[in-house]
């Protein structure tokens, strides 16, 4: 249904090998708006764990097609839904570097952890936050049933010989996290806390990293032409932003994951590396505008198929 496509990764995996620019990000220097913690501060940690759970959903789904990504002001300044989550947690940490603590949590009621993502206008507009609130009850839950902490996790797995593949086993089935067989937010937060300039998480297994797929990864690697869709109905769904089965977004999702796992060998970037610089891309090449091909740094090498779009699927995945 979907496969690799062999040249086009090998050409990729050139440019990220001799490209100068293709660095992790540190998850500290303000971004697009987008204040993040401070460094060596109480609470980072804690923030983190919980804010990268709920990295999910932010777009509208319409008639069974994908509608638009989600926007919100705030402080009069308007984010798109990662954004707007992370915007919101900082400023509740802000307030109180405490606030995303397990226990600290676990007071909260359903309007208060409502209230940490309210936009100008005083309104909580996370397309699903149905599933962000049932996620915030099971990973409270989650770690007083274990009598353990964030940063108890990070200091177990730090002892470890691999600290990362130490983490990983550590937070499988953590709510918000391991009910994903490719744990792109597992994989996330790993890199956050890797990249931070603390250092939280002090990897000597780098190989145990996977590649982190979302849905701006799918949307480039489709456009591209790093997949390639041989299914004529999925080709027209993706193309024309109709909702798809669960079958059909694996089917995408699980060549996608194979062809960065590609590129990061290849290459010799750390997946932290490649992620960002798909992550970054992604504004030349966004949901609901024309793509900015001339700007491009691939352009030479990409297939241009621009009218393919991202899996349309809702899912807590990310």
């Amino acid at each position: 249904m979907v496969r690799v496509d062999q040249k086009r990764v090998g050409a990729f995996s050139e440019y990220l090998r001799r490209a100068g620019d293709v660095q992790p990000f540190d998850f500290c220097t303000a971004s697009e708006g987008v204040v993040f913690p401070n460094r060596n501060r109480r609470g980072v940690v804690d923030y983190f764990f919980f804010c990268t759970a709920h990295q999910f959903g932010f777009w509208y789904l319409k008639d069974g097609r994908y509608d638009r990504p989600a926007f919100s002001r705030v402080d009069g300044i308007e984010h798109k839904g990662s954004d707007f989550l992370s915007r919101c947690a900082t400023r509740a940490w802000l307030n109180d570097e405490g606030f995303f603590a397990p226990d600290s949590l676990a007071k909260r009621s359903d309007t208060e952890l409502s209230a940490v993502f309210s936009d100008d206008q005083g309104k909580n507009p996370l397309p699903m936050w149905e599933a962000h609130l049932d996620i915030a009850r099971r990973y409270v839950e989650w770690f007083r049933a274990r009598k353990t902490s964030p940063e108890a996790i990070l200091n177990e797995a730090n002892r470890s010989a691999a600290p990362l593949t130490a983490f990983l086993d550590r937070c499988a089935d953590m709510p918000g996290y391991g009910e994903d067989p490719l744990r792109k937010k597992l994989m996330l937060l790993a890199v956050i806390l890797e990249n931070r300039p603390e250092r939280f998480l002090r990897v000597t297994d780098p190989e145990a990293f996977m590649p982190i797929i979302d849905y701006h990864l799918q949307r480039s690697a489709l456009r591209t032409g790093l997949v390639r869709v041989d299914d004529p109905s999925l080709r027209e769904k993706l193309a024309a932003r109709r909702e798809v089965t669960a079958d059909e977004e694996k089917a995408v999702r699980d060549a996608t994951f194979e062809a960065v796992r590609q590129l990061v060998r290849d290459s010799g970037r750390s997946v932290a590396a490649v992620d960002y610089f798909f992550f970054t891309n992604r504004r030349r090449c966004p949901e609901m505008t024309e793509p900015e091909c001339a700007k491009c740094p691939v352009q030479p090498i990409c297939a241009r198929e621009t009218r393919l779009f991202q899996p349309v699927l809702r899912t807590t995945y990310y």
